[in-house]
């Protein structure tokens, strides 16, 4: 890809997450404010077609996730978790929608990302790749 080609690409991942993104959270952040089971779960789903837009941005320009956009997808991922799970054990009253939101969103997330795997190397290629890893582990 070119250097036309590279910035064309990085604008419109940056304008669908800038749209995705910042509607889902305020979805999110919705749904737990008013105990909204609606609203919180359709954030999430919002993130995902942010996800799914991503990849057909990918596609369209030929290029994979680089190193940088997998740590912070994981970044944010597991900020996301652990204030979820901290705001469970410490914050205080919870209800049930709240509780739900979470889960069931969190765990959308991450079938998002194992289905892409899976879709993208197979499932004998995503567990190859995750021996290689490991075996690259233990030699060093």
């Amino acid at each position: 890809m070119n250097g036309s080609d590279l910035r064309e690409h990085r604008l419109a991942i940056m304008t669908g997450w800038g749209f995705f993104g910042s509607f889902g959270i305020c979805l999110i952040l919705s749904g737990f404010a008013e105990n909204s089971l609606i609203a919180g779960l359709s954030g999430f789903v919002v993130i995902v077609a942010g996800f799914v837009a991503h990849i057909i941005l990918n596609r369209i320009y030929g290029a994979g996730f680089s190193q940088a956009q997998i740590a912070l997808g994981l970044a944010a991922f597991t900020v996301g978790v652990f204030c979820f799970i901290a705001s469970v054990l410490f914050g205080g009253i919870l209800g049930e929608a709240d509780v739900a939101i979470g889960l069931v969103g969190f765990s959308g997330l991450a079938a998002a990302f194992v289905t892409y795997i899976v879709i993208n190397y197979g499932v004998r290629g995503s567990y190859q790749m995750g021996f290689r890893l490991n075996a690259e582990e233990r030699r060093r």
